[in-house]
């Protein structure tokens, strides 16, 4: 109850009421910081942060591009060298020479070819007879050391050799060597050793310019764990450390490490001044339009309330520009009447009570006006008796990226229930009226969505149910429905006993702290209410026409198809049929207890009947999907298993070819080699963290064209709409195959290849993996690898890197390792083993 306040001391007017201030001019106050906050908060970003992201990225790809035009420098620097080389051994002087082996003929030969090369500081031609190197054993010929030797007799031996630098009397020096045959003459063979002074290449080098920065030529010595980098030329001068690249020479025996100049900054700087101004301009703007628009709203405010007291004194009616006003209007009106009713007998009353000295006037008129009151009512909220939040509720089930828990024990009823409550509620908050939601074909599956859509119609939602479908199907519907909420009931890839929600609100994932927020809402236990209404629609058809519209296969494929009997055998078969290929169904009867193997296609095991179902049927790939179809890890004619990151290579060259620029996201597990392949091809990398909900947010924030994640998820932005979609990943494969006229493992054999692991398990308490793995980021000591914390450690090291972290999804830590080769495997996987065993002594590693 709201009620005018009676004075009784000075100050106050004339009629009874005191000025608290001007809360119109509070309320626009209020409003113009709400709006400049943001926008200087904002602009500040752009200034402060943004600018300065930009600007070092920038100057990371101009040192990136510089190191690798001098790599490529010092590369022509020896092919041009080589091939002058081979050309004057090769003359008709020089082979005479290696005919006759005669040594004046020889050093005749070796004078001649020094006058063509200036900068030589010594050639030598040296003939090897019949027993080849063999017959050189116990003389060094003359040669500087043992360098020039090894290298003269591996390149006798026709083995592979490349540039060797030493230090001789103080100086650099680089020795190269060729083999030269008489090509009339059997047994007739000479090598050529060339050595040169090293400021032959700080020529090359500073060919380039020297004032931007400073390149830096190393040679690469490794023995065992023992590394040691000699700086065998230079050029120019560096300074910002931070910005330093290096490229890899001769299988990486040489590194060309590059360092900007001052100079290089200041020129790649980016100029602050038209984002000031542009922010000048908007609050200037700002500014002059709050001030008359406060200006103009208090003229017509004065103006309604003036025809308000004319209509109430008049007792007429009044037609009001500002609508909110006539309930002030109509209360005025019927507090007149009633003021003019009581005071023909109350008035008289009281005045003749004054007259008796009982009291005043003035004090019976306030006392009137005390009776005066309006009232604000507010609608009560639902109350419903929501679980308790304590020590035995599953708050665990609430996980970074969905809600996921065993059926009926954790997630029983009356969970799920106060869930759509407290979600329905939220979505009420958010402006957003409308759900789809669908199901996958667990057992338990059909009873949570009966529960859920239920508690969602009683929020006052309405919900469109579109059955048991395949997760994609929920987000296709979300993008072209015009329904941006939406809720998958699916345990995805986990045991049949499991189930779980996947939450969509106003178009982005419901993830980390706003599934945190569902809790509290829960343990409030106050919810909206209402009667939502509820409708029904077949997507199917809608989705595979969709997809089909979207399809150019060039040539019909034969496709092997395993669902593991989950929801995607209802739909993959039927699609890959309409867009024009061969499907070849492999556990396709939707089961809920997954009787032939678990759904879960990361795990190698399980994809042993697909592989030998392809070769089999002969199949030009096969492709397995998980449990709710939003994963798909595939395999090649010869039943060779694809990881995921190599896929990703050949979607990015796919993608980037058409869209130069194009973003790419792809998360901690994956291959350095995608990095390096997206940059080729014009694209920009983006490591960003594990988990289906962080990458299609990523994904929406960059307006990425591409995005996935080792674990099968692949989310396309570039013709489709940017969720993880396993069916439809596996047509866009189908398309580029195709397309191509060369097979999946053709395509895949111009990757580089390498050593790695698939996920490596390492059970650990779904109470302590979070704690563990905080422990390992802060109590471990990589050296000299380069330890990335986005998500978990992940340690790049020049021949591979290491990763492990925590599960969102299961009680465990995940490891995956990728080297050059074993050697370096096993060594990375031993620094982790000793790391991690140093913080949990008698953890079961796996690895």
């Amino acid at each position: 109850m709201l009620k005018f306040k009676k004075m009784n001391g000075g100050g106050e007017s004339p009629q009874g009421f005191a000025s608290a201030g001007n809360v119109l001019h509070r309320y626009w106050l209020s409003s113009l910081l709400l709006i400049l906050i943001p926008v200087l908060a904002g602009f500040s970003y752009l200034l402060i942060m943004r600018e300065q992201a930009i600007q070092d990225e920038r100057i990371q790809l101009a040192s990136d591009s510089v190191a690798r035009l001098q790599t490529e420098s010092v590369h022509q620097l020896f092919r041009n060298l080589e091939e002058r080389l081979q050309a004057a051994a090769s003359s008709p002087l020089a082979l005479a020479a290696i005919a006759s082996r005669d040594p004046e003929d020889v050093a005749v030969v070796e004078k001649a070819i020094m006058d063509y090369f200036p900068g030589v500081t010594s050639i030598r031609l040296i003939t090897i007879g019949e027993l080849g190197t063999a017959g050189l054993e116990g003389s060094n010929l003359g040669l500087r050391n043992h360098i020039e030797v090894d290298l003269l007799r591996r390149t006798g031996d026709a083995q592979e050799t490349m540039p060797e630098s030493y230090q001789f009397e103080g100086t650099w020096l680089t020795s190269i060597a060729d083999l030269v045959e008489h090509p009339r003459r059997q047994n007739r063979r000479a090598v050529i050793l060339a050595t040169f002074d090293n400021q032959v290449i700080a020529s090359a080098l500073a060919a380039a310019g020297t004032e931007r920065g400073r390149s830096s030529l190393q040679q690469i010595y490794r023995k065992g764990s023992f590394t040691r980098a000699d700086e065998i030329a230079f050029a120019g001068n560096g300074g910002a450390e931070r910005f330093q690249s290096s490229d890899e020479l001769y299988e990486g025996k040489w590194s060309l490490v590059f360092t900007p100049s001052a100079l290089m900054l200041n020129e790649l700087k980016i100029v602050t001044t038209p984002v000031t101004v542009v922010l000048l301009v908007i609050l200037v703007a700002v500014l002059i339009a709050f001030v008359a628009m406060l200006l103009l709203y208090q003229r017509a405010l004065n103006n309604e309330i003036e025809k308000i007291s004319a209509a109430a004194e008049t007792k007429s009616d009044v037609e009001l520009g500002i609508p909110q006003l006539l309930p002030l209007a109509r209360q005025l009106r019927r507090a007149t009447l009633r003021s003019a009713t009581k005071l023909g007998a109350k008035q008289r009353k009281k005045i003749a009570a004054a007259a008796a000295g009982e009291s005043t006037v003035e004090e019976t008129l306030e006392e009137e006006e005390d009776e005066i009151d309006t009232e604000a009512t507010e609608a009560p909220a639902a109350n419903y008796n929501a679980p308790s939040i304590g020590e035995d509720f599953p708050t665990h089930v609430f996980r970074a990226y969905d809600i996921r828990g065993i059926a009926g024990s954790e997630l029983d009823e009356e969970l799920v229930e106060a869930i759509g409550r407290a979600l329905g509620t939220l979505a009420g908050e958010q402006k957003q009226q409308a759900f789809v939601v669908g199901c996958d074909g667990r057992s338990s599956s059909p009873a949570i969505k009966t529960t859920l859509v239920k508690a969602l119609l009683e929020s006052g939602r309405d919900v469109l149910d579109i059955g048991i479908v395949p997760t994609p199907l929920v987000h296709f519907a979300n993008n072209t429905l015009n329904i941006r909420s939406g809720v998958m009931v699916t345990g995805s890839h986990n045991p049949p006993e499991y189930n779980g929600l996947k939450i969509t609100l106003g178009g982005k994932p419901l993830a980390g702290e706003a599934l945190q927020g569902l809790l509290e809402r829960i343990a409030a236990g106050k919810f909206s209410s209402g009667a939502g209404r509820l409708g029904k629609k077949d997507i199917v058809g809608d989705y595979i026409e969709a997809v089909v519209g979207d399809m150019a296969i060039a040539a019909p494929l034969k496709i092997v198809l395993d669902a593991g009997n989950g929801v995607a055998g209802a739909v993959a078969p039927r699609l890959f049929e309409e867009i024009g290929c061969e499907a070849v169904p492999l556990y396709c009867e939707v089961d809920g207890s997954f009787p032939n193997h678990h759904p879960d296609p990361s795990v190698d095991a399980n994809l042993a009947d697909l592989q030998a179902k392809v070769v089999e049927v002969g199949a030009d790939f096969g492709v397995a999907f998980d449990g709710d179809g939003d994963r798909l890890v595939t395999v090649t004619a010869e039943g060779e298993i694809v990881r995921t990151d190599k896929l990703l290579m050949l979607y990015a060259q796919d993608v980037v070819s058409r869209n130069p620029g194009a973003d790419v996201v792809f998360d901690v597990k994956c291959s350095r080699h995608l990095t390096q392949l997206i940059s080729r091809h014009g694209g920009r990398p983006i490591l960003w963290k594990t988990g289906h909900s962080f990458m299609r947010e990523k994904v929406m924030e960059t307006n990425a064209l591409l995005g996935g994640e080792f674990s099968g998820h692949i989310f396309f932005g570039e013709r489709w709409y940017g969720f993880d979609d396993g069916m439809y990943a596996a047509a866009r494969l189908a398309e580029i195959v195709s397309s191509t006229g060369v097979d999946l493992a053709g395509l895949l054999s111009e990757y580089p290849d390498t050593e790695g692991t698939p996920e490596i398990r390492i059970p650990v308490p779904e109470e302590e993996k979070f704690e563990l793995m905080s422990r390992i980021e802060s109590q471990t000591d990589f050296s000299p690898g380069k330890v990335n914390n986005i998500d978990g450690v992940r340690v790049d090291y020049n021949d591979g890197w290491g990763l492990v972290r925590a599960s969102n999804t299961m009680p465990a830590l995940i490891a995956r390792f990728e080297a050059h080769d074993t050697d370096a495997l096993e060594r990375i996987k031993q620094q982790f083993r000793e790391q991690i065993s140093n913080v949990e002594p008698g953890l079961d590693l796996g690895f």
